[in-house]
Protein backbone atom coordinates (compact mmCIF):
# COMPACT_ATOMS: atom_id res chain seq x y z
CA UNK A 1 0.00 0.00 0.00
CA UNK A 2 2.59 2.49 0.81
CA UNK A 3 4.63 1.62 -1.99
CA UNK A 4 2.12 2.18 -4.76
CA UNK A 5 1.44 5.00 -2.96
CA UNK A 6 4.74 6.74 -3.41
CA UNK A 7 4.26 5.39 -7.06
CA UNK A 8 1.60 7.69 -7.76
CA UNK A 9 3.50 10.52 -6.33
CA UNK A 10 6.12 9.58 -8.41
CA UNK A 11 3.85 9.37 -11.91
CA UNK A 12 2.22 12.30 -11.03
CA UNK A 13 5.24 14.37 -10.66
CA UNK A 14 7.20 12.56 -13.73
CA UNK A 15 4.29 12.37 -15.70
CA UNK A 16 2.68 15.93 -15.07
CA UNK A 17 -1.12 16.17 -15.08
CA UNK A 18 -2.05 15.45 -18.46
CA UNK A 19 0.00 12.53 -19.15
CA UNK A 20 -1.11 10.90 -15.41
CA UNK A 21 -4.67 11.77 -16.32
CA UNK A 22 -3.95 9.97 -20.04
CA UNK A 23 -2.92 6.58 -18.04
CA UNK A 24 -5.83 6.94 -15.65
CA UNK A 25 -8.14 7.44 -18.69
CA UNK A 26 -6.84 4.28 -20.68
CA UNK A 27 -6.51 2.03 -17.49
CA UNK A 28 -10.41 3.22 -16.96
CA UNK A 29 -11.03 2.84 -20.65
CA UNK A 30 -9.79 -0.99 -20.76
CA UNK A 31 -10.60 -1.70 -17.19
CA UNK A 32 -14.41 -0.83 -18.44
CA UNK A 33 -13.96 -3.63 -21.61
CA UNK A 34 -12.12 -6.17 -19.59
CA UNK A 35 -14.20 -6.03 -16.95
CA UNK A 36 -14.54 -10.47 -17.24
CA UNK A 37 -11.05 -10.90 -15.60
CA UNK A 38 -12.74 -9.72 -11.83
CA UNK A 39 -15.37 -11.90 -12.82
CA UNK A 40 -13.73 -14.88 -14.16
CA UNK A 41 -11.29 -14.56 -11.21
CA UNK A 42 -13.85 -14.93 -8.66
CA UNK A 43 -16.04 -17.98 -10.52
CA UNK A 44 -12.76 -19.43 -10.82
CA UNK A 45 -12.07 -19.42 -6.82
CA UNK A 46 -15.55 -20.36 -5.90
CA UNK A 47 -15.29 -23.32 -7.78
CA UNK A 48 -12.16 -24.77 -6.63
CA UNK A 49 -12.29 -23.76 -3.22
CA UNK A 50 -15.85 -25.90 -3.61
CA UNK A 51 -14.23 -28.62 -4.04
CA UNK A 52 -11.70 -28.55 -2.40
CA UNK A 53 -13.87 -28.66 0.74
CA UNK A 54 -15.94 -30.88 -0.39
CA UNK A 55 -12.82 -33.46 -1.14
CA UNK A 56 -13.86 -34.08 -4.71
CA UNK A 57 -10.33 -34.26 -6.31
CA UNK A 58 -11.28 -35.59 -9.55
CA UNK A 59 -13.58 -32.40 -9.94
CA UNK A 60 -11.09 -29.89 -9.37
CA UNK A 61 -9.27 -31.10 -11.54
CA UNK A 62 -11.84 -31.24 -14.25
CA UNK A 63 -12.59 -27.24 -13.05
CA UNK A 64 -9.11 -25.89 -13.49
CA UNK A 65 -8.88 -27.78 -16.63
CA UNK A 66 -12.49 -25.75 -17.66
CA UNK A 67 -11.08 -22.63 -16.20
CA UNK A 68 -7.84 -22.51 -18.36
CA UNK A 69 -9.72 -23.15 -21.81
CA UNK A 70 -12.51 -20.85 -20.67
CA UNK A 71 -10.17 -18.00 -19.85
CA UNK A 72 -7.95 -18.08 -22.71
CA UNK A 73 -10.90 -17.87 -25.09
CA UNK A 74 -12.04 -14.96 -23.20
CA UNK A 75 -8.75 -13.47 -23.05
CA UNK A 76 -8.55 -13.85 -26.90
CA UNK A 77 -12.43 -12.56 -27.34
CA UNK A 78 -11.61 -9.34 -24.98
CA UNK A 79 -8.29 -8.74 -26.75
CA UNK A 80 -10.02 -8.59 -29.97
CA UNK A 81 -12.91 -6.29 -28.52
CA UNK A 82 -10.41 -3.63 -26.81
CA UNK A 83 -8.86 -3.56 -30.09
CA UNK A 84 -11.33 -2.91 -32.09
CA UNK A 85 -12.40 -0.43 -29.51
CA UNK A 86 -9.40 1.51 -30.10
CA UNK A 87 -10.02 2.24 -33.75
CA UNK A 88 -12.40 4.19 -32.23
CA UNK A 89 -11.36 5.74 -28.81
CA UNK A 90 -8.75 8.00 -30.42
CA UNK A 91 -10.61 9.58 -33.24
CA UNK A 92 -12.45 12.11 -31.30
CA UNK A 93 -14.43 9.76 -28.76
CA UNK A 94 -11.76 11.00 -26.13
CA UNK A 95 -10.59 13.98 -25.34
CA UNK A 96 -6.67 14.07 -24.88
CA UNK A 97 -4.48 16.48 -26.54
CA UNK A 98 -3.62 16.18 -30.05
CA UNK A 99 0.40 16.37 -29.03
CA UNK A 100 -0.45 13.34 -26.89
CA UNK A 101 -2.57 11.02 -29.16
CA UNK A 102 0.79 8.86 -30.31
CA UNK A 103 1.95 8.41 -26.68
CA UNK A 104 -1.58 7.52 -25.84
CA UNK A 105 -1.75 4.65 -28.18
CA UNK A 106 1.27 3.27 -27.55
CA UNK A 107 -0.08 2.89 -23.64
CA UNK A 108 -3.14 2.19 -24.65
CA UNK A 109 -1.25 -1.42 -26.67
CA UNK A 110 0.78 -1.80 -23.42
CA UNK A 111 -2.38 -2.01 -21.66
CA UNK A 112 -4.34 -4.05 -23.61
CA UNK A 113 -1.34 -6.58 -23.65
CA UNK A 114 -1.37 -6.22 -19.61
CA UNK A 115 -5.25 -7.25 -19.38
CA UNK A 116 -4.36 -9.89 -21.59
CA UNK A 117 -1.80 -12.01 -19.56
CA UNK A 118 -3.84 -10.99 -16.62
CA UNK A 119 -7.08 -12.90 -17.42
CA UNK A 120 -4.98 -15.84 -19.11
CA UNK A 121 -2.92 -16.83 -15.81
CA UNK A 122 -6.24 -15.98 -13.44
CA UNK A 123 -6.73 -19.66 -13.39
CA UNK A 124 -3.25 -19.72 -11.51
CA UNK A 125 -3.69 -17.06 -9.14
CA UNK A 126 -7.57 -18.29 -7.94
CA UNK A 127 -5.38 -21.70 -7.35
CA UNK A 128 -2.92 -19.55 -4.75
CA UNK A 129 -5.88 -18.27 -3.20
CA UNK A 130 -8.35 -21.14 -3.33
CA UNK A 131 -5.36 -23.72 -1.24
CA UNK A 132 -4.18 -20.77 1.04
CA UNK A 133 -1.03 -19.70 0.06
CA UNK A 134 -1.48 -16.10 1.22
CA UNK A 135 2.55 -16.02 2.22
CA UNK A 136 3.57 -17.12 -1.14
CA UNK A 137 0.92 -14.54 -2.85
CA UNK A 138 1.65 -11.74 -0.27
CA UNK A 139 5.63 -12.08 -1.62
CA UNK A 140 4.74 -12.07 -5.11
CA UNK A 141 2.42 -9.05 -4.63
CA UNK A 142 5.31 -7.24 -2.97
CA UNK A 143 7.50 -8.07 -5.64
CA UNK A 144 5.23 -6.93 -8.12
CA UNK A 145 4.70 -3.37 -6.63
CA UNK A 146 8.11 -2.91 -6.19
CA UNK A 147 9.50 -3.94 -9.58
CA UNK A 148 6.69 -0.85 -10.38
CA UNK A 149 8.06 1.59 -8.23
CA UNK A 150 11.40 0.57 -9.72
CA UNK A 151 10.35 1.64 -13.16
CA UNK A 152 8.65 4.75 -11.71
CA UNK A 153 12.38 5.84 -10.71
CA UNK A 154 13.51 5.04 -14.08
CA UNK A 155 11.30 7.03 -15.91
CA UNK A 156 12.39 9.69 -13.60
CA UNK A 157 15.84 9.06 -15.96
CA UNK A 158 14.43 9.62 -19.06
CA UNK A 159 13.83 13.23 -20.90
CA UNK A 160 11.07 11.67 -23.02
CA UNK A 161 8.53 9.29 -23.87
CA UNK A 162 8.01 8.63 -20.27
CA UNK A 163 4.08 7.62 -20.53
CA UNK A 164 5.03 4.81 -22.84
CA UNK A 165 8.06 3.60 -20.79
CA UNK A 166 6.42 3.49 -17.97
CA UNK A 167 3.21 1.23 -19.55
CA UNK A 168 5.76 -0.90 -21.54
CA UNK A 169 7.39 -1.54 -18.00
CA UNK A 170 4.17 -2.40 -16.27
CA UNK A 171 3.67 -5.12 -19.63
CA UNK A 172 6.88 -6.49 -18.45
CA UNK A 173 6.36 -7.22 -15.24
CA UNK A 174 2.93 -8.52 -15.65
CA UNK A 175 4.06 -11.06 -17.83
CA UNK A 176 7.28 -12.00 -15.29
CA UNK A 177 4.98 -12.03 -12.24
CA UNK A 178 2.54 -14.00 -13.91
CA UNK A 179 5.23 -16.31 -15.13
CA UNK A 180 6.58 -17.17 -11.38
CA UNK A 181 2.92 -17.85 -10.18
CA UNK A 182 1.98 -20.43 -12.98
CA UNK A 183 5.61 -22.02 -12.32
CA UNK A 184 4.42 -22.46 -8.50
CA UNK A 185 1.22 -23.91 -9.02
CA UNK A 186 2.56 -26.14 -11.34
CA UNK A 187 4.68 -27.61 -8.91
CA UNK A 188 2.34 -27.63 -5.93
CA UNK A 189 -0.84 -28.36 -6.91
CA UNK A 190 -2.19 -31.95 -8.55
CA UNK A 191 -4.76 -29.81 -10.26
CA UNK A 192 -2.15 -27.52 -12.15
CA UNK A 193 -0.30 -30.12 -13.81
CA UNK A 194 -3.29 -31.99 -15.04
CA UNK A 195 -4.13 -30.29 -17.89
CA UNK A 196 -5.22 -33.18 -20.09
CA UNK A 197 -8.31 -32.72 -22.51
CA UNK A 198 -9.67 -36.12 -20.89
CA UNK A 199 -10.42 -33.71 -18.12
CA UNK A 200 -12.62 -31.49 -20.17
CA UNK A 201 -16.37 -32.20 -18.51
CA UNK A 202 -19.13 -30.19 -20.65
CA UNK A 203 -21.31 -30.41 -17.92
CA UNK A 204 -18.95 -28.79 -15.48
CA UNK A 205 -17.81 -26.37 -18.31
CA UNK A 206 -21.44 -25.16 -18.49
CA UNK A 207 -22.02 -25.13 -15.15
CA UNK A 208 -19.21 -22.32 -14.67
CA UNK A 209 -20.24 -20.71 -18.22
CA UNK A 210 -23.39 -19.85 -16.36
CA UNK A 211 -21.83 -18.85 -13.10
CA UNK A 212 -19.28 -17.02 -15.15
CA UNK A 213 -21.85 -15.19 -17.55
CA UNK A 214 -23.53 -14.24 -14.54
CA UNK A 215 -20.78 -12.81 -12.72
CA UNK A 216 -19.68 -10.98 -16.30
CA UNK A 217 -22.68 -9.09 -15.90
CA UNK A 218 -22.47 -8.30 -11.96
CA UNK A 219 -18.90 -7.68 -12.91
CA UNK A 220 -19.42 -5.27 -15.83
CA UNK A 221 -22.14 -3.18 -14.03
CA UNK A 222 -19.18 -2.48 -10.64
CA UNK A 223 -16.30 -1.66 -13.58
CA UNK A 224 -18.73 0.81 -15.05
CA UNK A 225 -19.72 2.40 -12.25
CA UNK A 226 -16.12 3.36 -11.30
CA UNK A 227 -14.32 3.07 -14.80
CA UNK A 228 -17.15 4.64 -16.57
CA UNK A 229 -17.81 7.24 -14.19
CA UNK A 230 -14.17 8.57 -15.37
CA UNK A 231 -15.15 8.36 -19.08
CA UNK A 232 -17.78 10.61 -18.40
CA UNK A 233 -15.80 13.04 -16.57
CA UNK A 234 -14.15 12.95 -19.76
CA UNK A 235 -16.39 14.13 -22.00
CA UNK A 236 -17.65 16.81 -19.61
CA UNK A 237 -14.14 17.90 -17.78
CA UNK A 238 -11.55 17.08 -19.54
CA UNK A 239 -7.84 14.80 -18.83
CA UNK A 240 -7.42 17.07 -15.78
CA UNK A 241 -9.99 15.98 -13.29
CA UNK A 242 -9.35 12.51 -14.62
CA UNK A 243 -6.11 13.03 -13.23
CA UNK A 244 -7.67 13.72 -9.95
CA UNK A 245 -10.07 10.89 -10.01
CA UNK A 246 -6.95 8.82 -10.40
CA UNK A 247 -5.53 10.16 -7.53
CA UNK A 248 -8.96 9.58 -5.32
CA UNK A 249 -9.16 5.95 -6.40
CA UNK A 250 -5.48 5.00 -6.20
CA UNK A 251 -5.99 6.52 -2.28
CA UNK A 252 -9.58 4.43 -2.50
CA UNK A 253 -8.35 1.29 -3.88
CA UNK A 254 -5.21 1.23 -1.23
CA UNK A 255 -7.04 2.11 1.48
CA UNK A 256 -9.38 -0.83 0.84
CA UNK A 257 -6.31 -3.10 -0.10
CA UNK A 258 -5.60 -3.44 4.02
CA UNK A 259 -8.87 -5.25 4.38
CA UNK A 260 -9.43 -7.01 1.12
CA UNK A 261 -6.22 -8.80 1.82
CA UNK A 262 -8.08 -9.65 5.00
CA UNK A 263 -10.64 -11.36 2.61
CA UNK A 264 -8.49 -13.49 0.84
CA UNK A 265 -8.13 -15.42 3.88
CA UNK A 266 -11.63 -15.48 4.83
CA UNK A 267 -13.41 -16.15 1.26
CA UNK A 268 -11.86 -19.43 0.81
CA UNK A 269 -13.20 -20.87 4.05
CA UNK A 270 -16.59 -19.54 3.64
CA UNK A 271 -16.52 -20.96 -0.03
CA UNK A 272 -14.94 -24.50 1.42
CA UNK A 273 -17.74 -24.75 3.95
CA UNK A 274 -20.41 -24.69 2.21
CA UNK A 275 -19.18 -27.11 0.15
CA UNK A 276 -18.56 -29.07 2.98
CA UNK A 277 -22.53 -28.44 3.61
CA UNK A 278 -21.88 -26.17 6.73
CA UNK A 279 -23.93 -23.36 5.81
CA UNK A 280 -24.74 -21.93 9.34
CA UNK A 281 -21.52 -21.43 9.82
CA UNK A 282 -20.33 -20.31 6.45
CA UNK A 283 -22.87 -17.29 7.16
CA UNK A 284 -21.40 -16.42 10.52
CA UNK A 285 -18.18 -16.39 9.04
CA UNK A 286 -19.30 -14.39 6.30
CA UNK A 287 -21.01 -11.64 8.83
CA UNK A 288 -17.54 -11.80 10.55
CA UNK A 289 -15.89 -11.02 7.59
CA UNK A 290 -17.77 -8.07 6.73
CA UNK A 291 -17.61 -6.69 10.28
CA UNK A 292 -13.88 -6.48 10.46
CA UNK A 293 -13.62 -5.41 6.63
CA UNK A 294 -15.24 -2.34 7.93
CA UNK A 295 -13.27 -1.80 10.88
CA UNK A 296 -9.66 -2.54 8.96
CA UNK A 297 -11.36 -0.02 6.32
CA UNK A 298 -12.34 2.80 8.48
CA UNK A 299 -9.36 1.99 11.26
CA UNK A 300 -7.35 3.71 8.78
CA UNK A 301 -10.23 5.75 6.96
CA UNK A 302 -10.67 8.17 10.15
CA UNK A 303 -6.94 9.58 10.46
CA UNK A 304 -6.85 9.88 6.95
CA UNK A 305 -9.47 12.03 6.53
CA UNK A 306 -8.93 14.32 9.09
CA UNK A 307 -5.62 15.11 8.03
CA UNK A 308 -6.23 14.78 4.16
CA UNK A 309 -4.81 18.43 3.51
CA UNK A 310 -1.24 17.70 5.18
CA UNK A 311 -1.14 13.97 3.81
CA UNK A 312 -1.44 15.39 0.07
CA UNK A 313 0.60 18.45 0.41
CA UNK A 314 3.41 16.21 1.59
CA UNK A 315 2.57 13.33 -0.52
CA UNK A 316 2.02 14.47 -4.11
CA UNK A 317 4.11 17.44 -4.94
CA UNK A 318 0.98 18.93 -7.08
CA UNK A 319 -2.43 18.33 -5.90
CA UNK A 320 -4.86 18.68 -8.96
CA UNK A 321 -7.71 20.80 -8.27
CA UNK A 322 -10.85 18.00 -6.56
CA UNK A 323 -8.42 15.55 -5.52
CA UNK A 324 -9.33 16.02 -1.78
CA UNK A 325 -13.18 16.37 -2.30
CA UNK A 326 -12.85 13.47 -4.99
CA UNK A 327 -10.53 11.37 -2.27
CA UNK A 328 -12.92 11.47 0.21
CA UNK A 329 -16.23 10.96 -1.30
CA UNK A 330 -14.55 8.26 -3.10
CA UNK A 331 -13.61 6.71 0.78
CA UNK A 332 -17.31 7.16 1.31
CA UNK A 333 -18.31 5.10 -1.34
CA UNK A 334 -15.83 2.27 -0.47
CA UNK A 335 -16.77 1.86 2.86
CA UNK A 336 -20.16 2.06 2.49
CA UNK A 337 -19.40 -1.40 0.57
CA UNK A 338 -17.90 -3.03 3.03
CA UNK A 339 -21.47 -3.20 5.42
CA UNK A 340 -22.38 -6.77 3.10
CA UNK A 341 -18.48 -7.31 1.71
CA UNK A 342 -19.41 -10.81 3.89
CA UNK A 343 -22.24 -11.46 2.36
CA UNK A 344 -21.05 -11.08 -1.61
CA UNK A 345 -18.55 -13.96 -0.58
CA UNK A 346 -21.52 -16.07 0.25
CA UNK A 347 -23.87 -15.36 -2.37
CA UNK A 348 -21.13 -16.59 -4.52
CA UNK A 349 -20.32 -19.96 -2.15
CA UNK A 350 -23.69 -20.97 -2.59
CA UNK A 351 -23.85 -20.89 -6.67
CA UNK A 352 -27.45 -19.05 -6.61
CA UNK A 353 -26.09 -15.87 -8.30
CA UNK A 354 -28.53 -14.72 -11.47
CA UNK A 355 -31.12 -13.19 -9.02
CA UNK A 356 -28.13 -11.37 -7.15
CA UNK A 357 -26.40 -10.16 -10.40
CA UNK A 358 -29.51 -9.24 -12.22
CA UNK A 359 -30.98 -6.77 -9.69
CA UNK A 360 -27.77 -5.70 -7.59
CA UNK A 361 -25.73 -4.85 -10.85
CA UNK A 362 -28.72 -3.15 -12.43
CA UNK A 363 -28.55 -0.89 -9.48
CA UNK A 364 -24.96 -0.03 -9.66
CA UNK A 365 -24.55 0.67 -13.34
CA UNK A 366 -27.25 3.65 -12.61
CA UNK A 367 -24.31 5.60 -11.22
CA UNK A 368 -23.75 6.15 -15.05
CA UNK A 369 -26.75 7.56 -16.96
CA UNK A 370 -27.29 9.28 -13.96
CA UNK A 371 -24.08 10.66 -13.01
CA UNK A 372 -24.58 11.95 -17.02
CA UNK A 373 -27.70 13.54 -15.95
CA UNK A 374 -26.18 15.63 -13.41
CA UNK A 375 -23.52 16.93 -15.58
CA UNK A 376 -25.27 17.81 -18.17
CA UNK A 377 -27.48 19.73 -15.51
CA UNK A 378 -24.36 21.35 -14.83
CA UNK A 379 -23.36 20.63 -11.47
CA UNK A 380 -19.73 20.34 -10.47
CA UNK A 381 -17.66 17.32 -11.07
CA UNK A 382 -17.73 16.04 -6.99
CA UNK A 383 -21.82 15.83 -7.32
CA UNK A 384 -20.87 11.90 -9.44
CA UNK A 385 -19.10 10.77 -6.13
CA UNK A 386 -22.28 11.55 -4.17
CA UNK A 387 -24.28 9.94 -6.70
CA UNK A 388 -22.02 6.90 -6.72
CA UNK A 389 -22.00 6.33 -2.34
CA UNK A 390 -26.14 6.69 -2.77
CA UNK A 391 -25.84 4.37 -5.21
CA UNK A 392 -24.02 1.76 -3.40
CA UNK A 393 -26.17 2.58 -0.07
CA UNK A 394 -29.15 1.58 -2.37
CA UNK A 395 -27.40 -2.02 -3.35
CA UNK A 396 -26.05 -2.95 0.22
CA UNK A 397 -29.85 -2.79 1.24
CA UNK A 398 -30.66 -5.38 -1.72
CA UNK A 399 -27.95 -7.60 -1.08
CA UNK A 400 -29.33 -7.91 2.44
CA UNK A 401 -33.17 -8.82 1.29
CA UNK A 402 -31.40 -11.17 -1.51
CA UNK A 403 -29.14 -12.86 1.56
CA UNK A 404 -32.39 -13.39 3.27
CA UNK A 405 -33.75 -15.49 0.60
CA UNK A 406 -31.05 -17.27 -0.82
CA UNK A 407 -28.66 -17.81 2.22
CA UNK A 408 -31.57 -17.57 4.79
CA UNK A 409 -29.98 -15.19 6.30
CA UNK A 410 -32.15 -13.65 9.57
CA UNK A 411 -31.99 -9.59 9.14
CA UNK A 412 -32.03 -9.39 13.25
CA UNK A 413 -28.71 -11.58 13.45
CA UNK A 414 -26.86 -9.15 10.33
CA UNK A 415 -28.13 -5.91 12.56
CA UNK A 416 -27.25 -7.19 15.54
CA UNK A 417 -23.89 -8.91 14.28
CA UNK A 418 -22.45 -6.21 12.44
CA UNK A 419 -24.41 -2.99 12.23
CA UNK A 420 -24.85 -2.45 16.15
CA UNK A 421 -21.08 -3.75 16.44
CA UNK A 422 -19.19 -1.72 13.75
CA UNK A 423 -21.56 1.68 14.04
CA UNK A 424 -21.17 2.99 17.59
CA UNK A 425 -17.49 2.01 17.78
CA UNK A 426 -16.92 4.12 14.39
CA UNK A 427 -19.10 7.31 15.20
CA UNK A 428 -17.69 7.89 18.71
CA UNK A 429 -14.47 7.75 17.44
CA UNK A 430 -15.19 10.24 14.14
CA UNK A 431 -16.66 12.13 17.16
CA UNK A 432 -13.42 12.46 19.22
CA UNK A 433 -11.47 12.87 16.59
CA UNK A 434 -13.23 15.87 15.26
CA UNK A 435 -12.61 17.77 18.15
CA UNK A 436 -9.03 18.39 17.63
CA UNK A 437 -9.13 18.56 14.05
CA UNK A 438 -11.74 21.82 14.35
CA UNK A 439 -8.90 23.42 16.44
CA UNK A 440 -5.11 22.37 15.27
CA UNK A 441 -3.69 23.29 12.31
CA UNK A 442 -2.72 20.55 9.45
CA UNK A 443 0.60 19.86 10.54
CA UNK A 444 2.41 16.91 11.58
CA UNK A 445 1.58 17.45 15.64
CA UNK A 446 -2.65 17.35 14.18
CA UNK A 447 -1.63 13.75 12.66
CA UNK A 448 0.30 12.26 15.24
CA UNK A 449 -2.92 12.98 18.38
CA UNK A 450 -5.48 12.61 16.08
CA UNK A 451 -3.66 8.89 14.72
CA UNK A 452 -3.36 8.59 18.27
CA UNK A 453 -6.73 9.52 19.55
CA UNK A 454 -8.53 7.44 17.08
CA UNK A 455 -5.93 4.25 17.38
CA UNK A 456 -6.35 4.19 20.65
CA UNK A 457 -10.17 5.06 21.63
CA UNK A 458 -11.32 2.97 18.16
CA UNK A 459 -8.97 -0.09 19.50
CA UNK A 460 -10.54 -0.11 22.51
CA UNK A 461 -14.58 0.04 21.50
CA UNK A 462 -14.38 -2.21 19.11
CA UNK A 463 -12.68 -4.77 21.47
CA UNK A 464 -15.22 -4.25 23.98
CA UNK A 465 -18.57 -3.67 21.90
CA UNK A 466 -17.43 -4.89 18.54
CA UNK A 467 -16.33 -8.17 19.34
CA UNK A 468 -18.22 -11.27 20.91
CA UNK A 469 -17.20 -13.20 23.32
CA UNK A 470 -15.29 -16.08 21.20
CA UNK A 471 -13.87 -13.79 19.13
CA UNK A 472 -12.17 -11.91 22.11
CA UNK A 473 -11.28 -15.13 23.59
CA UNK A 474 -9.48 -15.81 20.27
CA UNK A 475 -7.46 -12.90 20.61
CA UNK A 476 -6.07 -13.74 24.01
CA UNK A 477 -5.26 -17.05 22.67
CA UNK A 478 -3.18 -15.50 20.34
CA UNK A 479 -1.51 -13.14 22.78
CA UNK A 480 -0.79 -16.24 24.93
CA UNK A 481 0.97 -17.66 22.58
CA UNK A 482 3.09 -14.86 21.63
CA UNK A 483 6.02 -14.83 24.45
CA UNK A 484 5.80 -18.94 23.37
CA UNK A 485 6.66 -17.52 19.61
CA UNK A 486 9.89 -15.18 20.96
CA UNK A 487 11.29 -17.79 23.05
Amino acid sequence: MVLSLLITRILLIELGVVDYGIYNLIMGVVGLLAFLNSAMALSTQRFLSYFIGAKQEHKLKSVFYSSVCLHLGLAILILMGLEISGLFLFDGFLTIPQDRISAAKFTFQCLVGTSFLTIVFVPFDASIISHEKLAFESIVSTVEVTLKLVSAFWISMLSESKLEMYSFSILVITLATRLIKAFYCYSNFDECRSLSIKLFDVRVFKEMSSFAGWNSFGALCGVAKNQGLAVIMNLFFGTVVNASFGVAAQVGSQIFSFSSNMLKAVNPQIMKNEGKGERKFMISLSLRATKFSFFLLSFLLIPFAFNINYIFKIWLKEIPENTIIFSLLYLGGTLTNQLTIGLQTAIQSVGNIKLYQSIVGTILILNLPIAYLIFELGYPAYYGLISFIMIELLACLFRLIISKKILGLSLKLYYHSVIFKIIPPFLLTLLVCSIPAYYLPDNLVKLIIIGFISVLIYAFTFYQFGMDTFEREQLKKIKDKLPKLKS
